[in-house]
């Protein structure tokens, strides 16, 4: 995305009431200027800028990593990263790549601002990993690192780097085995959507412009909301604040169109299983039958 594009689009959304941002990808350090731009414009709008997620790419060229960190701390860039620690990333990026990614950081800035997160099934590959992990940032001259089970930090001189770990959810980029998710009922879920009817707003490359933030992987087209080559923001939330749908997502989550589903009568089953409520979602919206029974109940209601 050009970054001259990117910055208006978030003075635009300050206006409109935004109070914080998600830089992310892909990979956000295999385009590491993208980021550098924003920054102070964020700052100066008093925008909030959450952790990107990271797989340490960037790492890969130590020089590179040291001069993508100096010039985030030239902009006082405070929130840090979260890094992706688990054997879908690893089978790419090497594990010493993420030490280098680890050992520069903390060059710069505090390594208590990174947090760790793993996706992935099998606990005992996870913090194998992590005691690689361990030895590769003992070889870059990083002493005193430890894993703190019992608090779920890796303690790397004295400072406290969180981790976290969870099953991987469908629908994801990889087809996983029912041993590799965790299946659950899906009953009551929060609302994944804003008062409007519009919640996250994730601006895509090409500049269209979804109303969720897909962490669920559900990419689906019904939820491209616009296209800020065209248009404007206040149009898009505007024009979107309408749809009934969104609205439904806005109050009840996938649950709540779901329930506007089975409102003559069950079409779905709501005792059947998934991994997360984006994959209930998916199931609905990116069913052509399923969607119109759900917009035709919605002019009913």
């Amino acid at each position: 995305m050009d970054t001259g594009k990117a910055v208006e689009i978030l003075y635009e959304a300050k206006k409109l009431g935004l109070n914080s941002i998600q830089l992310t990808g892909g990979e956000i350090t295999m385009y590491p200027e993208f980021m550098v731009s924003l920054i102070p414009h964020a700052k100066k709008l008093a925008i909030r800028v959450n952790k990107p997620p990271t797989n340490c790419y960037i790492a890969g060229d130590r020089k590179k990593a040291n001069d993508f960190f100096m010039a985030l701390k030239e902009v006082n860039y405070t929130s840090g990263f979260r890094i992706s620690i688990d054997p879908y990333h690893q089978e790419k990026i090497p594990i010493k790549t993420t030490a280098v990614f680890i050992a520069e950081y903390g060059k710069v800035f505090r390594f208590s601002s990174l947090t760790i997160g793993s996706c992935y099934y099998d606990r005992e590959k996870i913090f194998g990993l992590y005691r690689q992990l361990i030895k590769e940032l003992e070889a870059e001259g990083i002493g005193e690192a430890e894993i703190d089970t019992e608090n779920k930090k890796i303690v790397i001189q004295g400072q406290k780097v969180k981790y976290g770990m969870w099953k991987p959810t469908r629908p994801s980029w990889k087809e996983l085995e029912e041993k590799e998710v965790e299946l659950k009922e899906i009953k009551n879920t929060m609302a994944c959507l804003g008062p409007h009817g519009v919640g996250y707003l994730w601006v895509e490359p090409d500049l269209k412009v979804r109303v969720c933030s897909c962490n669920g992987n559900n990419f689906n087209s019904y939820l491209v909301a616009g296209d800020l080559s065209r248009e404007t923001l206040k149009d898009i939330i505007s024009r979107n604040s309408k749809n009934r749908v969104f609205k439904v997502l806005a109050n009840y989550g996938p649950a709540g169109l779901r329930k506007v589903l089975n409102l003559k009568g069950e079409i779905m089953d709501e005792r059947k299983k998934y991994t997360f409520m984006c994959e209930l979602c998916n199931e609905i919206l990116g069913n052509a039958e399923l969607k119109n029974k759900l917009e035709e109940n919605l002019r009913e209601i």
